[in-house]
């Protein structure tokens, strides 16, 4: 880190401890100017900041200046960041230079006093996630600019349309040494002695339900004619009995310490009346309760549901050591954060992960994606495997 520069971008693994290394690199570079955090609201909610800036005031016997504002409210109050020192943890969140919170990073930074960007997985999917970052580093004005210059084009058909889009980059050498000038790289494994973590696929036979409405696009007579619901059907339908069949072995079989991430309700309020006699903890988009750090060595046979838009990011889960994916995630982005969120810094125990699949479906696919660290191309798997029509995706 002595390479760093005020304005900066941490790219650690998950769970080597990014709070830590924010709070000393404000330390660092500030001039006495307030710090203001921007985070996953899961990660504000958890305390996790609250908690780690604590530890260094007590440690080196000073006072933090600090505020919290979470990403739901930072296109509305980006304002409040005027003059402060500014963190953006999980910057991914602001990636995508078109969107509210993308445009409003970008008016942020340029009143703060410095900003340090904080990631596990800043660009998971190459250059194209970089595209801000480079914004905000100030290498191009914006991403017409970028892709006009540094975009390879091509024309793709979907259905009856004709799109001109941006398929890869050139020069890309280049553009890693923007990248690579502003940004400091750590390793999980180069800097944390963890338990090791083992993972195993545990393999379905796709059920009725998912053959019905691959074939017939409908069931119970409720249809999925369009590819949005068409998708969430073949997801939700692969194999929920199964599933919950092995789930309850598990479940019986020990006390362990589980976490489970789930994509939809009907999947949550299942595995929850098969979860006799645990205690069960939920992260979703309407509840976060999970047990505070103090309490983790005292937790047993828990049960926590994480649903992936709540909880992928910005939470700590150390105090499990069986993870289970009952359905995969299309982010590779959302499956790399999820899986420090108990293999991270604090583990005192082997990880063992669960992956499930429903082999020949969708998720077959999805999983095929994520291991080549990419993001599952719904487009692409309408048009070639089930001949959709894609104008509604």
């Amino acid at each position: 880190m002595d390479s760093s520069k005020p304005d900066y971008l941490i790219a650690a693994d998950v769970g080597t401890g990014k709070t830590l290394m924010a709070i000393h690199h404000y330390l660092k570079y500030n001039q006495g100017e307030p710090l203001l955090i921007v985070a996953p609201p899961a990660k504000i909610k958890e305390g996790g900041w609250d908690g780690e800036v604590k530890l260094v005031e007590e440690k080196y016997g000073i006072s933090i200046t600090y505020n919290t504002m979470s990403y739901g409210v930072l296109s509305k109050r980006w304002r409040e960041g005027n003059g402060c020192f500014v963190v953006f943890d999980e910057c991914h969140y602001v990636k995508n230079p078109t969107s509210k919170r993308g445009k409003a990073a970008n008016m942020l930074i340029k009143i703060a006093s410095h900003f340090l960007l904080l990631s596990g997985t800043p660009a998971s999917n190459d250059i194209g996630d970089m595209i801000n970052y480079f914004i905000m580093f100030g290498f191009t004005k914006n991403k017409t600019q970028f892709q006009r210059k540094y975009g390879i084009w091509e024309q793709k058909f979907f259905g009856t349309k004709t799109i001109n889009m941006v398929t890869d980059y050139k020069n890309k050498e280049e553009l890693l040494g923007w990248y690579s000038s502003f940004t400091t790289s750590v390793k999980k494994d180069d800097v944390l002695d963890l338990p090791p973590i083992t993972f195993r696929t545990v393999n379905f036979k796709p059920s009725k339900e998912y053959k019905v409405i691959e074939k017939d696009r409908v069931l119970d007579d409720k249809a999925y004619d369009n590819p949005s619901s068409l998708l969430h059907g073949l997801r939700e339908h692969a194999n929920r009995n199964d599933k919950l069949k092995y789930l309850e072995m598990l479940f019986e079989g020990t006390d362990n310490n589980i976490v489970i991430f789930y994509q939809y309700t009907s999947e949550l309020e299942a595995i929850k009346e098969i979860a006799k006699g645990k205690i069960i903890f939920e992260v979703n988009g309407s509840k976060q309760a999970i047990p505070s750090k103090d309490k983790w060595d005292k937790v047993s046979n828990s049960l926590t549901l994480v649903q992936y838009q709540a909880g992928a990011a910005g939470i700590e889960l150390q105090y499990a050591n069986i993870v289970v994916y009952y359905t995969p995630t299309y982010s590779y982005q959302d499956y790399a954060q999820s899986l420090g969120r108990t293999h991270r810094n604090g583990q005192k125990r082997k990880v063992t992960v669960f992956r499930f699949n429903t082999e020949k479906t969708i998720e077959q696919a999805v999983w095929s994606a994520l291991e080549k660290k990419k993001d599952f191309d719904k487009t692409l798997y309408l048009e070639t495997k089930l001949g959709g029509n894609v104008s509604e995706l």
